[in-house]
């Protein structure tokens, strides 16, 4: 059996007859081979010559049919895709393949290939930054506006707000060369799941960000405060208004109270800034390195008329 069509003679059909025509020839003969089979093996006189076709014979005509089919559904299917592309159908079809085949592989290289290039430019621009900021002179002071405060446009503070405040900031102490601040709005309630994603961001505003001085709504005061996050300042504000001294005591020491803050909300100087909220706290960090500043800071705001 050479040639496709003593494959069709071997399965008693006519050349190129229907798919389902074939499969059912190819189950008939192969029952009838298996039965012919046993009947050999139980009669050793039995006629060989007038058996059914021997299953070898049967399943190797059976497939080169399907094989011959198959063939004939793909270059239909190839005429129809690639044929408009004429004399470049088998490039195009070989292209197409290609990316068929290696589709995954070339977007995960894509993949890899974009997160290297964004990684690369994350630390470009990491280090460009870190070397701009070492032409800088050192911070006089570093201020975190944290708690329910919003911009001039009436929006949570974002990074587009940090140089307008730092700018104004630094215009009120002209003795001092360089002022950096921190900007972190916390929702004061619970309403939608974008207040709970800001609550999570202050939180980690607070682990990450270590400034000299806090500026806090009354709420976020008292919790700073007793969870120790504030400097003492009982005799550091001694000359100030004695009413607007902020007490409290810590969770480790709830039976002692110490002045942890000021209340400087009715300073006018914050007319001047790009922020605004209903009280201003002024906290001192428990491990400002610049303290001198941050009471300069406070005395100049309460002084303020």
């Amino acid at each position: 059996m050479e040639d496709l069509k003593q494959a069709y003679e071997l399965l008693g059909l006519e050349e190129g007859a229907a798919r389902e025509d074939v499969e059912k020839r190819y189950f008939l003969l192969i029952r009838r081979a298996r039965s012919s089979k046993q009947r050999v093996e139980s009669d050793a006189e039995a006629d060989l010559s007038s058996s059914a076709p021997n299953l070898e014979d049967v399943n190797h005509a059976y497939k080169l049919i399907l094989a011959a089919e198959d063939q004939k559904t793909q270059e239909a299917f190839n005429e129809t895709a690639y044929g408009k592309y004429k004399k470049m159908a088998g490039s195009a079809e070989k292209v197409d393949h290609f990316f068929s085949y290696y589709k995954f592989h070339l977007l995960g290289a894509i993949a890899v290939i974009l997160i290297l290039v964004f990684g690369i430019k994350a630390y470009v621009d990491h280090r460009h930054e870190q070397a701009e900021l070492a032409k800088l002179p050192p911070a006089d002071v570093t201020v975190s506006f944290f708690g329910d405060y919003i911009s001039d446009q009436g929006s949570y503070p974002s990074s587009d707000d940090i140089e307008p405040m730092q700018n104004k900031l630094l215009a009120q102490f002209p003795e001092w060369k360089r002022v950096v601040v921190f900007m972190t709005y916390v929702p004061s309630e619970m309403k939608s799941q974008q207040d709970s994603a800001l609550l999570q961001k202050s939180m980690l505003d607070l682990i990450t960000n270590k400034p000299d001085i806090y500026i806090l709504d009354k709420v976020n005061f008292m919790k700073l405060a007793m969870d120790g996050g504030l400097l003492p300042l009982d005799d550091k504000l001694q000359a100030l208004d004695k009413n607007k001294l902020m007490k409290t005591a810590t969770k480790d020491n709830p039976s002692e109270e110490h002045v942890y803050g000021y209340d400087i909300t009715a300073s006018p100087l914050f007319k001047d800034l790009p922020i605004h909220g209903k009280e201003y706290i002024a906290g001192v960090r428990f491990d400002t390195k610049k303290l001198d500043s941050a009471l300069h800071l406070i005395e100049k705001y309460a002084a303020a008329k």
